[in-house]
């Protein structure tokens, strides 16, 4: 899917240096899928890994019935973080769809669609053919298309009922029908059942240097482990896998698990980060463990890894006619010139568009892909409070932002008589940008015993602890002064050109971040801070917006 988020990357990965992580992501994690928490484990289907697949099959030819009504489905679970769906649904908004084909043994039905002047939303749900003890599915491509069979961008999310026997869901597209009504196919192509499979690796956790182990199997290579310590009583584990089969990269979940002589797991003691890219394009995954647990108690290590266990080939196809005439209260949009004063003229907010389910503020600003400087964002209107989040799935214009907020009281859902109410947009913790300048900190004697200095950069305390591993250098910046946000890449000059390291390890919580260069060759460089953030959590800004142009 060609989103705003994956428009960013291309953009980074098409610069001159790699750009440094996606704070935009981190600070949305409800909203962001492309890093995986192991401690949500029933949203694993949320992630990016689950994104729709615009790949287009054929068509096969099925007859639609009505099924079970969607109220006879308790949707809290599913729609817990979209609650102006939720909150339609409960009020009796939306569009009654009941209409379901099955084939091959799955069943998909469409129960209700939410159609707005904000987005689409269909909520469904797919009765496997198939025992799966509530194990994750996949499909090889879930797709919204229009009249012309063009495919309409958008993502899923979906949990298993135990008690129905089927996996409830809502597909949500930012696309609105351009009229009043539209004809539409909703369709699903293979269905994937997956299962976590394990593969024994002879792990010593007393060897801090890199260890290999061969996999061949399920269409992966090999795995790399290495480990670093990360406070005094904490270890980091990097694990590099490489694959055989390059589609299994965007679609498994690995990561390294540990056993104690029990059989218990033990536990990694914060939200481990999987799939991001590694330095040599591996994929790569960071968990941290406490260190006297890890080295002294466990005595079992597996790669685990997300695998296809069956599959059921065919394809799903329901014709849909939706209309926005079944969400009552309609739309209504403002135009809009506010300035952001706190980002010196770069921003101003240009519209409004009120729905039933949720509100919508655009923001224009020069720069592409400019980043808001700040973590979280409510909307006050008429005394209720919203919470909001900036939208990456929206507009295509790399000149605008989108801040979206979920409706969450059914007294806000009659748009018309709450259009004109007092309404005010509020931002808080800012986290500001900054280049670096162009003073450099010197490391001496670069060898593999780790050394630390001290510097002060920009009126902040920094310790920078460097040494190399493996042929490669890894430089650590921490500083205890909490309004110091991190480092997010630095670089060093090799006969006057430019060599950035790539980041490996950020915490904003502890101003702490790692950086590696591989195959390092040199004793001495002077070191470059080419970007670091600094964090103002108690600033607010208030706006409010019923100034219109």
């Amino acid at each position: 899917m060609n989103t705003v988020e994956s428009k960013v990357k291309n953009h980074m990965k098409n610069s001159e240096h790699i750009e440094y992580p996606d704070f935009d992501m981190m600070f949305n994690s409800i909203q962001m899928d492309e890093l995986r928490i192991a401690d949500e484990i029933k949203h694993r289907s949320q992630r990016g890994k689950t994104k729709v697949a615009m790949v287009l099959g054929v068509s096969v030819a099925v007859m639609a019935t009505p099924v079970y009504a969607a109220f006879q489905y308790d949707w809290s679970d599913v729609l817990s973080h979209k609650s102006g769906i939720e909150s339609a649904l409960q009020a009796g908004y939306g569009q009654s769809i009941e209409q379901s084909v099955t084939a091959h043994g799955v069943t998909l039905t469409v129960h209700n669609a939410f159609v707005d002047g904000n987005r689409t939303v269909l909520l469904y749900t797919i009765k496997p053919g198939m025992e799966t003890n509530g194990a994750e599915i996949r499909y090889d491509q879930m797709v919204l298309k229009d009249s012309d069979g063009t495919p309409i961008e958008g993502h899923y999310y979906q949990q298993w009922n135990e008690e129905q026997g089927v996996y409830q869901g809502y597909f949500e597209t930012d696309w609105v029908i351009p009229e009043n009504q539209a004809d539409l196919q909703f369709s699903i192509t293979g269905v994937r059942y997956l299962q976590d499979m394990q593969e024994d690796i002879t792990l010593n956790p007393q060897d801090t240097n890199t260890q290999k182990f061969n996999i061949q199997k399920d269409g992966i290579e090999a795995v790399e482990v290495q480990s670093f310590q990360h406070t005094e009583d904490q270890i980091m584990i990097r694990s590099n896998v490489t694959f055989t089969d390059k589609d299994l990269k965007e679609q498994t979940w690995a990561r390294i698990t540990a056993y104690d002589p029990n059989g218990n797991m033990i536990k990694e003691t914060e939200s481990p980060v999987y799939g991001t890219e590694g330095a040599t394009g591996a994929y790569s995954s960071t968990q941290i463990f406490n260190e006297q647990q890890f080295k002294e108690k466990a005595d079992h290590f597996t790669l685990t890894y997300t695998h296809e266990k069956e599959r059921t080939d065919g394809t799903w196809n329901l014709d849909l006619s939706l209309s926005q005439k079944l969400m009552e209260t309609g739309t209504v949009k403002k135009e809009m010139d506010i300035p952001l004063d706190s980002t010196g003229g770069e921003a101003r907010i240009s519209g409004l568009v009120m729905t039933p389910t949720q509100i919508r503020v655009t923001i224009d600003h020069q720069e592409h892909y400019y980043r808001l400087p700040y973590r979280t964002y409510q909307l006050e209107v008429g005394g209720r409070m919203l919470e909001g989040y900036v939208s990456l799935e929206g507009t295509l214009d790399p000149n605008q932002t989108e801040l979206r907020f979920e409706q969450s009281d059914s007294s806000l859902m009659d748009v018309s008589s709450v259009a004109n109410k007092p309404m005010t947009l509020i931002a808080k913790d800012r986290v500001d940008e900054h280049a670096g300048s162009q003073a450099s900190i010197l490391l001496t004697d670069i060898s593999t015993q780790p050394q630390t200095i001290a510097s002060d950069y920009e009126g902040f305390r920094l310790s920078w602890t460097y040494y190399l591993k493996d042929g490669n250098l890894y430089v650590e910046s921490f500083s205890p002064d909490t309004t110091f946000g991190g480092i997010n890449q630095s670089y060093f000059l090799d006969q006057g050109e430019k060599h950035y390291l790539t980041p490996l390890y950020f915490n904003d919580s502890d101003n702490k971040h790692t950086e590696v260069y591989k195959d390092f060759k040199g004793e001495n460089i002077g070191l470059y801070v080419w970007n670091y953030t600094t964090k103002k959590p108690d600033e607010e800004l208030r706006i409010p917006l019923n100034n219109t142009k």
